[in-house]
């Protein structure tokens, strides 16, 4: 082999170690989990946990500050067989579902949820700012986006409840296409761990 076939064995080689470590670290790194605050209460038997988060139109800060994201973190540790109460403060403004079918709450206590304090089980897919999908338990919730020409309507408060087995770490999204400006509104912070995506440790 030549010199130059040399070098170039060398440098996919080297490219390939680049990839590989990127790839591991993606995989087993992230950062620091927000441990939930068990609340004094109990289901039948479980811990509850209270998690909030918050979803905007530009986290604000960052490497991307003009995407959109869940805030603060989307990154939950919470104990085993736990009851997980989530609250969203969502204030982003509707982009909608491609499935309609992503407009029903699924996969939470009662199959419910609450918009500032109206009980649903589903609402209009075209309404849709936003989801809390966790595929793995089974969780699609529905977060309806605000009326941009309401001056009143800042925000949409959803409350809803799941449960978490003994173990595991479950990837969560949001099904909403809402990464502005890639292909087909799926890009950018939608595949992006701490914006549009997380993770829910259990142990």
């Amino acid at each position: 082999m030549n010199r130059r076939g040399a070098l170039t064995v060398l440098a996919f080689l080297a490219a390939g170690v680049l990839i590989a470590e990127f790839a591991v670290n993606y995989l087993h790194s992230s950062p620091a989990a927000s441990v939930a605050a068990s609340s004094s209460e109990s289901n039948n038997g479980s811990p509850v946990v209270d998690i909030k988060v918050n979803t905007v139109a530009a986290v604000g800060f960052g490497d991307h500050p003009n995407w959109v994201g869940y805030l603060p973190t989307t990154f939950f540790k919470v104990p085993p067989n736990a009851t997980i109460r989530m609250t969203v403060d969502q204030q982003d403004t509707p982009t909608g579902l491609r499935n309609p079918y992503l407009g029903l709450v699924r996969g939470t206590v009662g199959e419910s949820m609450t918009v500032n304090g109206k009980t649903m089980n589903a609402i209009d897919p075209t309404l849709a700012a936003h989801t809390f999908s966790v595929p793995d338990l089974g969780v699609s919730v529905p977060l309806p986006g605000i009326d941009a020409t309401n001056p009143k309507n800042t925000d949409n408060i959803v409350v809803f409840s799941f449960k978490v087995p003994a173990s595991g770490i479950f990837h969560w999204q949001c099904f909403v296409p809402c990464g502005a400006g890639t292909l087909y509104g799926n890009g950018g912070p939608m595949q992006t761990l701490g914006y549009m995506d997380g993770q829910i440790e259990v142990g």
